[in-house]
């Protein structure tokens, strides 16, 4: 980090990766076959759960690549990376899965980063594995950059190969392919076929019973999820298109429903804007960078849709080229369309608000909730509880 004026800015040559994120993330391009880290978007992944992101450069560089990308990392008293993210305008949100789910329902993401996040992956029968598996979409990657499979002295193949053998033998249960390995950096692909599970002698991994599914916070279970789910759709076969197809929406129910929703949202979002004109737009840059309009400038980063039913609000701001990225929240008592707005490349989680979102203090800038207050049916928690959680998420003014 460093100082520059009255602002501190950081530069892509971030500690945690050696060469730089530029090169870091092109070598994963090269490793996935691809002429540059650009034509990731066109390779089918548009989606990235990036877990314990430091400083969040890596998670940074791939947003200007448009890839939505989405930092977890448990809570830290001091330090915290999830919070350095947000301050730096990154979506992220605190999220552990040492003995849960995390708040996202099965086939949710296209690649899942760890890079020395510090999670022994080969430990609990490859449960941590498992998760994953249940996170990726068919098709999908895990890439894991680490120190500890770095050859040391002699015999360096042999000690390398060591190192892996736990991590290949349960990779290979749950169906997944070393793709590629280059220095210390190894990427998994998952399956596209839902048969190899029952179908693969190596597998003692059972599948999960049939409708399992969205957890908001269960233990971690060591059975596979998501195999007969309609959404079983390899990333690799979806259009090239940000939006979906006809086909991928009618998954969810009648596709009239969702462009009814996105125009009745661009008309609500043209007139927040008028509203909200005068007051968030400033002749003095609130961040740094390249990527800012001339001044005035938007002081609005980042939005909380509290009770994101599409994502109707989150596709209004994208095609209104508003700078901002939206986290969605769906309520655990309201209709789960979590795993409609993470298809369309969004990002959101399940919430139950009786209790307090997973971010810090003062770190969201608009918080949108309409229809919220008819999912508080429960004798836990009362208006004043909400309201007192929408202060503490809400940075000043």
């Amino acid at each position: 980090m460093l100082l520059e004026e009255n602002q501190i800015a950081f530069h892509p040559e971030d500690g945690l990766i050696f060469d730089g994120v530029k090169d870091y993330s092109r070598q994963i391009a090269e490793m996935l076959g691809l002429g540059s880290d650009s034509e990731l978007f066109q390779a089918g992944v548009r989606t990235v759960l990036d877990i314990g992101c430091g400083f969040g450069s890596f998670g940074a560089h791939l947003v200007s690549l448009k890839l939505m990308t989405l930092c977890i990392a448990a809570y830290e008293a001091t330090g915290s990376q999830v919070q350095l993210a947000l301050e730096r305008g990154l979506p992220a949100m605190i999220g552990n899965f040492i003995s849960r789910q995390l708040p996202y329902p099965s086939l949710s993401f296209d690649m899942v980063h760890c890079a020395q996040c510090g999670i022994v992956w080969d430990k609990k029968e490859g449960i941590f594995l498992i998760e994953i598996d249940r996170l990726l979409k068919p098709g999908g990657y895990f890439v894991l950059t680490s120190p500890t499979s770095k050859p040391q002295g002699s015999s360096t193949s042999m000690k390398k190969r060591n190192m892996l053998t736990p991590l290949e033998q349960y990779t290979e249960k749950i169906c997944w392919s070393l793709i590629a390995q280059q220095d210390d950096t190894f990427i998994w692909q998952k399956t596209a076929d839902a048969h190899c599970y029952s179908s693969n002698k190596k597998n003692d991994v059972p599948l999960c019973k049939e409708g399992y599914d969205a957890p908001y916070y269960q233990a971690l279970v060591p059975c596979i999820t998501g195999t007969s789910s309609k959404r079983w759709i390899p990333i690799q076969n979806r259009s090239s298109s940000s939006d979906l197809s006809s086909v991928e929406l009618e998954v969810h129910g009648n596709p009239e429903d969702f462009f009814e929703d996105l125009q009745v949202w661009k008309l609500a979002l043209k007139n927040y804007w008028s509203l909200l004109t005068p007051l968030i737009f400033s002749d003095h840059p609130k961040r740094p960078g390249d990527e800012d309009p001339l001044p005035p400038f938007n002081m609005v980063r980042n939005v909380m849709d509290m009770n994101a039913h599409y994502g109707g609000l989150n596709a209004a701001f994208l095609e209104e080229r508003k700078l901002v990225w939206v986290m969605n929240v769906v309520p655990v008592r309201a209709h789960n369309t979590l795993p409609l707005i993470l298809d369309r490349g969004f990002l959101g989680a399940l919430h139950d608000w009786c209790e307090p979102f997973p971010t810090y203090p003062r770190t969201y800038d608009l918080l949108h909730a309409n229809g919220l207050l008819s999912h508080l049916t429960s004798e836990r928690c009362g208006l004043m509880e909400l309201f007192i959680e929408m202060d503490r998420i809400l940075r000043p003014e």
